[in-house]
């Protein structure tokens, strides 16, 4: 995935996050949205660290086989 494509599906998923959390239709509250935002930015921050070790891990072995 090209680096221009990422960081347009970021801001397209924070824009719809914002819409619907401003929308009112919601039955959360704001604090009860933030603490759930911080915890999935946590989680997919997590997700993105194993991802690139096991890149690494893989292009290393690639590197090596050569």
């Amino acid at each position: 995935m090209r680096k221009s494509f990422r960081y347009v599906l970021y801001l397209m998923v924070g824009f719809l996050i914002y819409q619907v959390i401003d929308s009112g239709e919601t039955s959360l509250s704001h604090t009860e949205v933030k603490n759930t935002l911080i915890i999935a930015m946590i989680v997919v921050f997590v997700l993105l660290l194993i991802v690139r070790v096991i890149k690494q891990r893989y292009d290393d072995r690639s590197d090596k086989d050569s």
